[in-house]
């Protein structure tokens, strides 16, 4: 369009569109009366946003408002005469019209030409606010013009994503761009406001309120009638009444526009058509086309002959709401219509592959079927089941309550008084800093020292004192508190081929300055039960029938005293000990049976303990009269809580401290044996791995187990030269032993105890000398032979530079292709937590991540490793309870992340949050020298 100006010079249309607006613009100035307050401009484009932006105009031009803000309305014509309709239902009009719509019109001339002339009005409004709405093209050119002369922009309908960015489109890039800038961004829901800070957005600029459509849906029909001429609600209202079965005829609003459904509406059309033929005098579908010609055709070709669906213009909004609430199903693929139908209890069948409205998929109002033809025809079916067994659908305000508008006024007043603060972590300089310390400091991974020294406190053994040291420690016990229920004690002692030692036992315990308060004597299988059997009765009869037996004993060896003519005290102390004598009938309990339980049936019986505490001796481990006191008193300190055994050793020597030793000091070793004291509730923790073999390895199971799940430690008691009555053994210790079946010595024990060494040190059991390592050590995990080496290739020549080690651990070597002679050369060494195999089962999720856990924790105790390296992406369960365990230890985590071999992508984002450094690739063929020497750096860093 050409037009003559005033100066008879030829001017091009957009100079038409100046003159224009100064008219229009001349009598909407007339109604501004302070021309200092803030201008907001709204710009609008299409129906949608008309609808949806009129409460919100309504609200801020309200009286309230009026002298706070200008508001002018703009519209670009991209639907030109529908927006006015819409608008006009809810008596607002625009205050410029641009009238940019052209037929057939192209994204790309439209972008232009909306890009010029707002350009133009913003140059000339100069406004202090630009509001847009939803995700048009009119949107996000205006938001764009807006940005470019630094005005504040206000997206209304902020944060909808189906993250895809050709589905809808341009839709889906057209919000994503205004988000990626806007000022103040109104979120209609929680979700929306989530995608919004995952997306990087500061959360103090978004906010909450609603969604204004549903403003606009509430507020029109409540407060309007309808027009029952209206020709659609004429036929709807027929319908009802003509019904056979009134309860059973059933409404369906049909609306079908998205573009990236054009080449599938076909299908959806014959999907209809079959569903109005299955039900031909049941339902009635109301299906509005839309102008487009892409639609409309299509539309009329396959249902324009069918009885029950009217086919009927776009309906305007004040009728739409109407035929929304008469409808009783609404099968859509738009958007708003979602929202409305939701907020008044309409079932939705959504016929789109995506959706940027999830909500009411998640709360199960919306079924979102996509656009094939079975699935549309099944979804519809099901529908009319369940609209015929239950009747109803609730109501919910999942978008909104219909208060966003006051909300988003609210939030724009606070924007311009001052009351809005910005954030600190929104600025530049905070998000420069926070990434610049993830991509280039390390100083959230403590230093190697740091997590050296950690590591090795966790390990590194109690000190060696002497007892007189351990007796200078604070204890909670005392020989005052014997009696004392909390103190009370359980000996129990197993038999098996040793006679004539019960009357010693039961003299050695009743002698005890700290007597045990019961004694069991057990034996299993015995090869000489019967003799067993005759020295438990000879030592029972001698309580019996008044013997004398009590106080000759406690004449002659209780209460024997040299030197002094003191009868008082010799008097009471005979009085004490014939007292607690005729007692032992009471307290002796004598166990025996067929069963071969050998070295485990006195722990099984000791599980049965009704005493805080429990001794469990073997039967040539004879006490002398003040060891259960010095125990008592030790394991009732800090330090040296833990099982204290009268000899032990660590398993990577061969040597036993104890009575051949004759060390004086106490000894933290890996495994006590001849005698074990402990707390009674400790003896379930033997139990709890699969025990290798009943034959022997009781020692090993306990004191392992002990460590692994209770963190409790073994130590070997202190032999005293100056005090034998502190020892738990006798001068004869060594002969009596070697006349029995002495662990170690019997054909094949040795064999079996150095296989359930084995096996527990490849569960990962800790082992006490670790500590004693000084070379860095990292830890590798993966579940497969492949993953294993491309780890292995990846770390191996960088560890070797720094001087340091490579650990292996796997979940259950027998479940992979791991060949264990290939791996074991690679590795200082391997480990295999078995989840499940212990049992021979497939252990829940939970289980295996609890068994990982503890697993794990011992492992990284034995091998000193301070760091582990994963192939994140493989993302197995076990994997993820690894990283998390890991995590909690403060143990740095090097993820190896391949894009294209993740197997659980959940499981795989949780394991990349956790881990410390994440190396991301496409595939183990694109590890580039970058990120390579990446890898590299981080390995120096971590053991610098």
């Amino acid at each position: 369009m050409l037009l003559k100006n005033d100066n008879n010079n030829i001017s091009s249309w957009p100079n038409l569109f100046k003159s224009n607006y100064y008219k229009t613009k001349q009598i909407f100035d007339i109604s501004i009366n302070n021309k200092s307050l803030p201008k907001i401009l709204i710009v609008l484009g299409t129906r949608p946003e008309g609808i949806k932006c009129a409460p919100l105009i309504a609200e801020l031009k309200s009286d309230y408002y009026r002298s706070k803000f200008q508001i002018i309305v703009l519209s670009t014509g991209q639907h030109r005469e529908i927006l006015h309709q819409s608008l006009m239902a809810f008596k607002q009009t625009v205050d410029i019209d641009l009238d940019l719509m052209m037929n057939n019109q192209n994204l790309s001339d439209l972008f232009h030409r909306i890009f010029f002339q707002i350009n133009e009005q913003i140059n000339l409004i100069k406004p202090n606010l630009l509001i847009v709405q939803g995700d048009t093209t009119t949107a996000l050119v205006s938001a764009l013009v807006a940005s470019y002369h630094q005005i504040p922009v206000a997206h209304v309908e902020a944060g909808l994503r189906t993250f895809n960015v050709s589905n809808p489109f341009p839709e889906e890039l057209n919000r994503k761009i205004i988000d990626s800038f806007a000022k103040l961004m109104f979120a209609p829901t929680t979700f929306a406001k989530e995608v919004l800070i995952r997306e990087g957005a500061c959360e103090t600029d978004i906010f909450i309120t609603g969604n204004t459509g549903v403003d606009a849906f509430y507020q029109y029909y409540k407060h309007e009638n309808p027009n029952k001429n209206n020709p659609i609600l004429r036929i709807i209202d027929n319908f009802k009444k003509n019904s056979i079965n009134k309860n059973h005829s059933v409404v369906i609003l049909v609306t079908m526009h998205r573009r990236e459904n054009f080449q599938y509406l076909s299908d959806m059309c014959r999907a209809i058509k079959t569903i109005a033929n299955e039900h031909n005098k049941d339902i009635l579908i109301i299906l509005p086309v839309h102008p487009n010609p892409n639609v409309k055709n299509v539309v009329l070709k396959i249902l324009n002959k069918l009885d029950n669906v009217k086919i009927v213009d776009p309906i305007s909004y004040d009728i739409f709401g109407y035929v929304l609430l008469e409808s009783d199903i609404i099968m859509t693929d738009s958007g708003g219509i979602q929202e409305e139908a939701v907020s008044i209890g309409k079932p939705v069948i959504l016929m789109r592959m995506t959706t940027e409205r999830p909500e009411g998929i998640y709360l199960g109002t919306i079924k979102q079927i996509g656009i094939f033809y079975d699935d549309i025809i099944i979804a519809v079916n099901d529908e009319l089941i369940n609209i015929k067994i239950t009747n109803q659908t609730s109501k919910r305000n999942i978008f909104g309550d219909g208060t966003a508008s006051k909300q988003i006024a609210a939030i724009i007043e606070n924007y311009f008084s001052g009351k809005y603060k910005p954030n600190i972590k929104c600025m530049t300089k905070f998000r420069q800093d926070s990434i610049a310390q993830y991509v280039y400091s390390y100083t959230n991974i403590s230093s190697h020292t740091i997590r050296r020294n950690m590591m090795m406190n966790l390990t590194k053994v109690q000190p060696a004192l002497t007892l007189d040291e351990i007796l200078q420690i604070p204890s909670q016990y005392d020989i005052s508190k014997k009696h004392e229920d909390i103190f009370a004690l359980t000996a129990i002692i197993g038999l098996y081929r040793r006679e004539g030692l019960i009357r010693r036992w039961i003299e050695a315990l009743l002698i005890q300055t700290h007597p045990p308060k019961e004694i069991w004597i057990i034996h299993f299988a015995s090869p000489i039960a019967d003799k067993l059997d005759v020295e438990i009765k000879e030592m029972r009869s001698l309580f019996y029938n008044g013997s004398n037996y009590c106080n000759e004993w406690c004449l002659e060896n209780k209460c024997k005293m040299n030197n002094t003519n003191n009868n008082e005290i010799r008097s009471n102390c005979i009085e004490q000990c014939i007292e607690f004598c005729m007692k032992l009938p009471s307290m002796l309990f004598g166990g025996m049976g067929e069963m071969q339980l050998k070295y485990f049936g006195r722990f099984q019986l000791a599980l049965q303990c009704r005493t805080k505490y429990v001794i469990v001796f073997d039967d040539d481990c004879i006490p002398q009269k003040r060891y259960l006191e010095m125990a008592m008193y030790t394991i009732n300190t800090k330090e040296y809580r833990g099982i204290l055994g009268t000899k032990g050793t660590p398993t990577s020597e061969s040597y036993y401290y104890g009575p051949v030793s004759k060390s004086r000091q106490i000894i933290e070793v890996d495994v006590v044996g001849g005698s074990w004291f402990m707390e009674s509730e400790w003896v379930k923790l033997m139990f709890h791995d699969k025990i290798y073999s009943w034959n022997t390895g009781e020692d090993f199971h306990l004191c392992a187990n002990a460590r692994k799940y209770g963190n409790i430690r073994s130590f070997v008691m202190p032999v005293d030269k100056n005090d034998d009555s502190t020892h738990s053994f006798t001068k004869d210790y060594l002969h009596i032993s070697n006349k029995g079946d002495t662990t170690g010595r019997v054909h094949g024990t040795a064999t079996s105890r150095k296989f359930i060494r084995d096996q527990l040190w490849l569960r990962g059991d800790r082992l006490m000398s670790s500590y004693k390592s000084s070379k860095p050590s990292l830890l590798l995990f993966a579940e497969t032979q492949y993953d294993t080496m491309l780890l292995i290739s990846l770390v191996q020549q960088q560890m070797i530079q720094l001087g340091g080690l490579i650990h292996f651990a796997t979940s259950n070597m027998l479940k992979t292709d791991i060949e264990m002679i290939k791996i074991r050369k690679e590795f200082q060494s391997v480990h295999d937590f078995m989840i499940g195999r212990d049992f021979n089962m497939d252990p829940t999720p939970i289980t295996a991540t609890a068994e990982m856990h503890y697993g794990f924790d011992m492992v990284m105790q034995g091998t000193q490793s301070t760091a582990v390296i994963i192939l994140g992406s493989s993302s197995t369960i076990n994997m993820f309870a690894l990283v998390s365990a890991a995590f909690l230890r403060n143990i740095p985590i090097i993820n190896i992340y391949i894009q294209d071999n993740i197997v659980n992508l959940r499981r795989a984002e949780v394991i990349m949050t956790m881990s410390s450094f994440s190396i991301r690739t496409f595939t183990n063929q694109t590890f580039s020298i970058l990120q390579s020497q990446q890898l590299s750096n981080l390995l120096v860093h971590l053991y610098k």
